[in-house]
């Protein structure tokens, strides 16, 4: 990809904030939340991740890359107050954290910031046990899950910087440097490995909420293999693919059954 035009380069000339809301609060937390869709239907998983995000005191940033230049339908849920980046379907995931980053520059010195995803169904209950355990930390970097998939590594769809660490220039160069990425594999390896070896090169200190060994064995996705010891644990979400795809792991299609009891929610209703 040498001499190709970054994710930003591509993605912000033409990413547009479709929100009534366009002014970021003043506040000292900020989680910004990258969504996919091919239509202007937002699941009920993303409607509450924001509401419940918003119920812990956090002002949330959505970005969404879509095709589609419909307004966002967020009927289905929860009232919320969320600005509302539409942008390309560039760089997966870590374009959208990124365009939210330089988008609204100033959530880099914040003293707390999630990024997050919609490759998650849920949450099914509030997040306080989630952002206790992250604002709690003494962690540069936290993760809600580590994995040893690969390597050892905090798994991205949950991830949360403290104390304005985004700034350090290390990580700023990262995220605004993104080069676009065409495989699963390089996606994997340059964005998600890449920012974990990143951290440990640079000396940051991170850690999980939740580490693999709680329920999974070594090099095993702790949220996939794991699913089930990880919601008794208190993670309030199941991977949106366990559902879309239960085959992937044995016990996958135990999945709806298992969250309906606990939670008495319907996860195929949250998709």
């Amino acid at each position: 990809m040498r001499g190709s035009a970054s994710v930003l380069q591509q993605v912000l000339p033409s990413a547009v904030i479709e929100s009534p809301r366009k002014v970021l609060p003043a506040t000292d937390r900020v989680a910004v939340v990258a969504s996919y869709g091919p239509d202007s239907h937002v699941s009920l998983s993303l409607s509450w991740m924001v509401a419940r995000l918003e119920e812990q005191g956090y002002a949330v940033v959505v970005v969404r890359a879509s095709d589609d230049t419909a307004p966002l339908d967020w009927s289905r849920g929860p009232a919320n107050d969320a600005i509302v980046i539409r942008k390309p379907n560039v760089g997966y995931d870590f374009g959208s954290w990124a365009t939210g980053l330089e988008m609204f520059p100033q959530i880099r010195s914040k003293p707390y910031v999630i990024i997050t995803n919609d490759s998650l169904v849920g949450p099914f209950e509030s997040l306080k046990p989630m952002v206790d355990d992250f604002e709690g930390s003494y962690y540069d970097v936290w993760g809600g899950t580590w994995t040893a998939q690969y390597m050892p590594h905090l798994q991205s769809f949950l991830l949360g910087f403290r104390n304005g660490v985004l700034e350090d220039p290390a990580l700023k160069y990262f995220w605004q440097n993104l080069p676009e990425q065409s495989t699963k594999f390089d996606i994997i390896d340059k964005y998600e490995l890449g920012l974990n070896r990143l951290l440990y090169g640079e000396g940051f200190v991170t850690g999980a909420w939740f580490t693999y060994d709680l329920v999974v064995h070594y090099t095993e996705n702790p949220t996939i293999s794991g699913w089930r010891g990880l919601l008794d644990l208190g993670f309030p979400f199941v991977k949106r693919e366990l559902v879309t795809n239960p085959s992937i792991v044995a016990d996958g299609f135990e999945v709806p059954a298992v969250v309906q009891e606990k939670f008495g929610i319907d996860p195929t209703d949250w998709l």
